[in-house]
């Protein structure tokens, strides 16, 4: 998932949690010190939000955690830079036996099931 589909998802859940309470974006702004505007580009996924007011909008939206508004499952997969490392041959090899025994021990877990 990349960043601006996290961003997307959070807002959303937000807009949804919003209007389940029934309250207004002037609402949930004012518990969070930002504006109205604020909140409107938060629920579009136009805006980013800080860790401490990610934290108030829990509270202001009287959910349990901010687990409630992220979705289960985030990886940074797409957004990694490519990395480029030289190994010795010694190297290589011990990387190689880990990465075999790693996939053997898989293979094993899963016939055993």
């Amino acid at each position: 998932m990349s960043e601006k589909a996290l961003y997307r998802h959070l807002g959303r859940a937000v807009a949804a949690r919003r209007n389940e309470l029934t309250l207004s974006q002037d609402q949930v702004a004012a518990k969070l010190g930002l504006s109205r505007a604020s909140i409107a580009n938060l629920e579009n996924g136009r805006q980013r939000i800080m860790v401490h007011q990610l934290f108030r909008l829990v509270d202001a939206l009287n959910l349990k955690s901010i687990l409630d508004l992220v979705p289960p499952i985030w990886t940074f997969e797409a957004e990694l830079p490519e990395i480029n490392i030289q190994l010795n041959a010694k190297e290589h090899s011990t990387v190689h036996r880990m990465l075999a025994s790693a996939f053997v021990d898989d293979r094993r877990r899963k016939r055993s099931v």
